[in-house]
């Protein structure tokens, strides 16, 4: 086990995968999972911003979005002309440049969609994961932890901000069922998905009310994250594990009581 530097004062363990499952071994107990964060964590990149930027490149934006997405530039003040495609653009520019906050545009970027079959989106989902070659972005370091998990019979969620619809087909090859996944959900009527969320928002303090949701009993036996906004989750868990973490994460690792780093 050796020790990172963070911010040039305090230290956080990094600690191997053998380490983290001694750690994880000690720690476990009844009704307890494991929780994930998807992107940047469970895989290297964000399958929700890859979808989102092919969205914008092909110009899929539908006119069912297009009140909402005018309206969200309003309240945010951020200048946009033009129709759906255009003021889609201009509030990822704005996201981009920090000037569009984090969960709302998370949000944004899974109604947007609006107008689209369920099955129109998954097969957009299975084209832009097959040209990013998501298969080959998975930590190989989570790899024995997960098959820990299954071995021992310990449920395995996932808490992302990314659309539902991504999420759901990037961790199936993880093994990881729909039931166990809360992500940003749009709402969908008469088959065609809505601008608008069905559920509440996946993000920072959001992760750990869909959590309980979907697993009433909470008891978190060791979560991953890399972000600053999985801290509450990371904060929940007996073993708090940031991997490839942000710089925003590092700066607030002070408060998350027992946070190592996994080595990659």
């Amino acid at each position: 086990m050796t020790a990172a530097q963070l911010d040039g004062s305090a230290t956080i363990p990094r600690e191997s995968t053998t380490d983290i499952l001694r750690r994880i071994e000690a720690a476990h107990g009844a009704h307890a999972a494991l929780a994930f964060d998807a992107d940047g964590t469970l895989w290297d990149g964000d399958v929700g911003i890859d979808l989102f930027e092919a969205f914008l490149a092909g110009r899929c934006a539908r006119p069912e979005a297009e009140a909402a997405l005018r309206r969200e530039a309003e309240v945010y003040g951020v200048a946009a002309e033009g129709r759906a495609h255009e003021i889609a653009s201009a509030l990822y520019a704005a996201f981009n440049a920090e000037r569009y906050p984090e969960d709302r545009a998370f949000a944004m970027m899974a109604w947007a969609f609006a107008g689209f079959r369920e099955d129109e989106l998954a097969a957009m989902v299975d084209r832009v994961l097959e040209d990013k070659r998501h298969a080959e972005r998975i930590r190989p370091a989570l790899l024995p932890i997960l098959d820990w998990a299954r071995s021992r019979g310990v449920p395995v969620y996932v808490v992302s901000a990314s659309p539902r619809a991504v999420i759901e087909r990037a961790v199936a090859r993880l093994g990881v069922a729909p039931g166990r996944i809360a992500a940003m959900t749009p709402a969908v009527r008469e088959g065609r998905i809505a601008p608008e969320l069905g559920a509440p928002a996946t993000y920072g303090e959001g992760k750990i009310r869909a959590l309980e949701r979907i697993f009433p009993e909470l008891a978190v036996l060791a979560a991953f994250g890399d972000s600053a906004y999985d801290a509450a989750l990371l904060r929940a868990a007996r073993v708090p594990v940031a991997v490839a973490p942000s710089p925003k994460l590092l700066a607030v690792a002070d408060t998350i009581p027992g946070l190592v780093l996994l080595a990659t």
